[in-house]
Formats: C-alpha cells, sequence, structure tokens
C-alpha cells in the first residue's frame, strides 16, 4: 500500500510530449556498506542493490513481475523444457568500450563453477542446467538435463562479467572495488565509510539513465539516516515505523513525499542445528522458542502494525502463500510443556532448564546496526529468562556477522532473507545448500528435498502451488527458523523526483525502475 495521499503526490514518469528531461542525482542513504561490487561473489542486499544498476542479466522482472528482456533481445524455451535460446542485443558495450558478446555470459556461468567447485549455489541458481554453449557471437544456449521451472528466474539472478577482466576464484579482482559493467551507471569511485558513486551510462543501450548520477552514501545509524532525511542531505532513505507512528500528518515542509508498501523480505532467527550444544535439534525447542517469542506485541509495539505476522518464508499475500497457515501463536505455557517433553528441564531446581549436554543456554547474534535485530533479541531473552533459559544477545557489526553467517559460526542468529517474488525455497532449506549454500541453520529433511526438487520440474501453476502448499507445512511442524514477520518499508523520496507509482515490486527489485526517475529542471539540486 502506499501511505494515504501518497498517490497524489507522486507523477507520472513521462511528461505530456517528449522523454522527460536529465540531470541532478539520486542520493540514497543506507547504514549498510556494501560488502563488494564483484557481482559474482555479491551475497548481501547493499552489494546486490549497487551491483543492479552497474551491471546487467539477459532478463528481468518488470513492475508486474512479468519477464522483459535486458541484455537478450529475445528468448525462447523449446517445448519440452530442455533448452533455452537467448539472442543477445548488438552493439552493447562494456564501459571501457569492449563489445560484450555470448562469449561474457559462458564466461559467467564458467567462474560462477570455479568460484563454487561444489555446485551448491549452481544447484540454487540454475538447477539442472548441464552446460551453455554460444553457436555465434549473439546467441546463447542454454541446456537442461531435466525441465526447470525456476530456470528463467536464475537467469534473471545472474549478472553478466566481462571475460576479459581476470577473475581468481581464491582471491582478489579489480571487480571486487572497481567493476566494469554494461548497466545504466558506470563506476566512478568508493570512499570506503562514506560513499560509492556512479556516472549515468550516455551510451547504455536501454537509453541514459534520467539522473546524472547516483550515489550509495554510507550514514552510520537509523538515527543520522533519518535526520540526513529531514535535512534533505540524502534523496531517498528507509525510515523507522516510530518515525512513521510518531508523524501520521508529516509537516507539509518535509523535503520528502512518504512511501509506505510491502517488502519482499522476511525476518527470521536462524537455529543452528549443528551446534555443538544438540539444543536445537528438536523440532519442539525450535517450536517453543518460536511460541516464546512475543511476535504480536513486538509488531505492534516496535513497528506500530506496518509489519505483518507470517508461518513461513512466503509472504501469504504473494502467489504461493498460503494464508490459511497460522503463525504460531504466543503462548508461553505451551512452550514450557514442549521444552519439558524435549527433556529440557530444569533438573537441579536453581531456575534454568539443562539439557543432558549442560545449561540451556545459547548467544542470539544480530546486526549492531539494526535496532529492530535488538529489539527481537531483547524480547527473546526476557521470555527465555522466565521460561528457565539463558539466552544472551549479543550485537556485531555487519561486516563481522556477515563473516560469521557465512561459516555458520553461530547458535542463533537474527537475519532478514529476502525471497524472489516467484518463491523457490530450494535456496534456503535444501539439504545440498548446507555448508557452501543458503541453508545457514543446517535443515535436513528428505521429504522437504523430494517436494523441492518435484516443486522444481513442475511447470503448471496450480501444482506447484500445491507442493508449496506442502514445504510450507512442513516447514511450520519442523520449524527450522523462527519466521518472525514481513517488514513493510518505510521510504522517504525527496519531493523533486518524479518517480513511478509504487506497486508490490517496490522502488529497486523491478526493471527499468530507477533509471526513469527525473527532476524539472528548476528543481534540480546538484550539478555535474
Amino acid at each position: 500500500m502506499i501511505l494515504a495521499g501518497a498517490r497524489a503526490l507522486i507523477l507520472a514518469v513521462t511528461l505530456a510530449a517528449g522523454q522527460p528531461p536529465t540531470g541532478d542525482w539520486i542520493v540514497y542513504g543506507d547504514n549498510v556498506e556494501p560488502a563488494t561490487l564483484n557481482w559474482l561473489r555479491a551475497t548481501d542486499r547493499a552489494s546486490r542493490q549497487v551491483c543492479r544498476l552497474i551491471a546487467d542479466s539477459l532478463i528481468d522482472f518488470d513492475q508486474s513481475f512479468q519477464f522483459v528482456p535486458r541484455l537478450a533481445e529475445s528468448y525462447s524455451v523449446a517445448p519440452d523444457g530442455l533448452t533455452i535460446t537467448f539472442r543477445l542485443r548488438r552493439g552493447v558495450t562494456w564501459h571501457d568500450g569492449k563489445p560484450c558478446t555470448s562469449k561474457d555470459v559462458a564466461h559467467t556461468v564458467a567462474v560462477m563453477q570455479r568460484l563454487d567447485p561444489e555446485g551448491a549455489a549452481l544447484r540454487a541458481t540454475f538447477g539442472p542446467m548441464s552446460g551453455v554453449t554460444t553457436p555465434d557471437d549473439w546467441t546463447v544456449v542454454a541446456r537442461y538435463s531435466e525441465p526447470f521451472a525456476g530456470a528463467l528466474v536464475g537467469w534473471r539472478e545472474t549478472l553478466i562479467a566481462p571475460a576479459h577482466v581476470p577473475i581468481d576464484p581464491n582471491g582478489a579482482s579489480t571487480l571486487d572495488r572497481s567493476p566494469v559493467g554494461t548497466g545504466p551507471f558506470r563506476f566512478a569511485r568508493w570512499s570506503p565509510q562514506q560513499e560509492i558513486v556512479l556516472e549515468a551510462n550516455a551510451a547504455y543501450f536501454n537509453g541514459r539513465p534520467r539522473a546524472d548520477r547516483y550515489v550509495h552514501r554510507i550514514v552510520p545509524s537509523i538515527e543520522a539516516l533519518r535526520a540526513a532525511a529531514e535535512a534533505g542531505e540524502v534523496d531517498v532513505a528507509g525510515l523507522s515505523t516510530d518515525w512513521l507512528a510518531s508523524h501520521p500528518n508529516p509537516s507539509p515542509s518535509l523535503p520528502f513525499r512518504l512511501l509506505v508498501y510491502p517488502t519482499s523480505y522476511m525476518e527470521m532467527i536462524y537455529w543452528n542445528l549443528d551446534d555443538a550444544s544438540g539444543l536445537f535439534k528438536d523440532p519442539r525447542v525450535r517450536r517453543a522458542l518460536t511460541m516464546l517469542l512475543d511476535r504480536p506485541g513486538y509488531i505492534k509495539s516496535v513497528h506500530h502494525d506496518v509489519y505483518r505476522p507470517t508461518a513461513t518464508l512466503i509472504d501469504p499475500a504473494l502467489w504461493g502463500g498460503d494464508p490459511g497457515l497460522a503463525p504460531w501463536p504466543y503462548d508461553p505455557n505451551a512452550a514450557a510443556r514442549l521444552l519439558d517433553e524435549a527433556g529440557v528441564k530444569d533438573r537441579d531446581g536453581d531456575g534454568l532448564r539443562e539439557t543432558p549436554a549442560g545449561p540451556a543456554s545459547f548467544t542470539l547474534l544480530y546486526a549492531s546496526v539494526t535496532p529492530e535485530a535488538r529489539e527481537i533479541a531483547q524480547i527473546l531473552e526476557r521470555a527465555g529468562a522466565a521460561a528457565g533459559l539463558k539466552i544472551q544477545p549479543q550485537g556485531l557489526e555487519w561486516s563481522v556477522l556477515r563473516t560469521r553467517l557465512a561459516a555458520r559460526q553461530f547458535q542463533a542468529v537474527i537475519h532478514r532473507r529476502r525471497l524472489e517474488p516467484l518463491p523457490d525455497p530450494y535456496a534456503y532449506f535444501h539439504s545440498s545448500q548446507v555448508g557452501t549454500g543458503q541453508n545457514l541453520g543446517g535443515y535436513r529433511s528428505e521429504r522437504f528435498d523430494k517436494l523441492a526438487e518435484q516443486f522444481r520440474a513442475t511447470f503448471d501453476a496450480r501444482a506447484a502451488a500445491g507442493l508449496l502448499a506442502q514445504m510450507q507445512s512442513l516447514l511450520h511442524e519442523d520449524e527450522p527458523c523462527t519466521f518472525v514477520a514481513i517488514p513493510g518499508a518505510v521510504v522517504a523520496v525527496h519531493k523533486r523526483l518524479r518517480i513511478p507509482d509504487v506497486t508490490a515490486s517496490g522502488l529497486w527489485n523491478w526493471y527499468p525502475s530507477l533509471l526513469s526517475w527525473w527532476v524539472e529542471p528548476a528543481e534540480r539540486k546538484y550539478t555535474q
């Protein structure tokens, strides 16, 4: 949804006659610095957000989540589903002037294979793809050993890298900090802990972006970001739901309009099922921990009902979600009974429960820059203490937490996950994704694996939705993660920026999105 009255403030992208003018900058404020600008290594949200402006995929989603050509001018899927043929645009060049051809696509897949020798990430992205061939400079043929329903989504997620820029799988690459792409913006500079600056690519094949420059400015905290938005120092900034609640009728003197809309992110708590304590192996313990967390109270008191409850990782309001699957209730008494059944009891009368391996205690990690995660940790800490569990929240710098996540060096961690609008839970819960993939908690279930594999081979939408429902029901029973809430985005956008209307796709997760933002010449704030 869009905050009442904001829709009227969003102007059309096109002028009554001709194209919108070019000029001005877009300054995006973020309190997370990208980890890398090498899109073949990037997994975090901030990195991917910037990389999608520098690089291109073969195809993308439009505002309604329909596939549209990007680097490919067309594509076709064979009737048997075993071959996809992409026809590339001619005349596309890399930012250094070299031509972009099918060799770059083949190179991208080859590097992904070298970066992922065990194949977990490749299977998550490309499924049963058996190989890529390039009959000529403008044709790419992807072959599959069996039909794969998520094939186009995988290619949408794959940003193409230049074959003429070497990448060492075991070392650094110039692409890490100084990328070369084909995208609508060219990399200009990266000042660590300050900003990343991109310049408009005047030769972009889909037309020059209307803005001259995109600046990804790193702001140290939510509070500082709010102040920067109120002062007009950043043009786009995520605000807290507290700010929204304290400003039910934002002052007309503020330099921004306020947008509120659903996101494709999920707040989750990962339980490390392989933790040496063994505490999280029993699904009754995981379910009990979920029932100790007052999610309705958290959503109401912390997020003022802008966030929504959820039972699993798929938004029940979107395709594939199951609105009939109710989240586990907040019920400390039922949680205590589950802990007793699982053998996690207070054996010595000291008020702290024990397992056969020792005290029922664990450290709960979260990103210190995220106040919402701190709130979740503190709520669970208090509830755990009342139930006889010792939960120790620990906030870490995002760069440190990211490393711990990748290495699975945690007992429990609060994290946000992004799911595509055409959801595929394979990457997050299939057993092949433990260790080198995105199955961070270490969930293993033969039944889930079979359902996930069957889902990926199912092209009929009704049958696929039925398989998703079965997967969600299984995840709900096993509770490998606590699915906390679906965030709503509260975003400030400077009034001088003319942007497309906001749908469920939000501001960024579609194409061409940012390319079409523009400013009236008389309202420009920045010049080159």
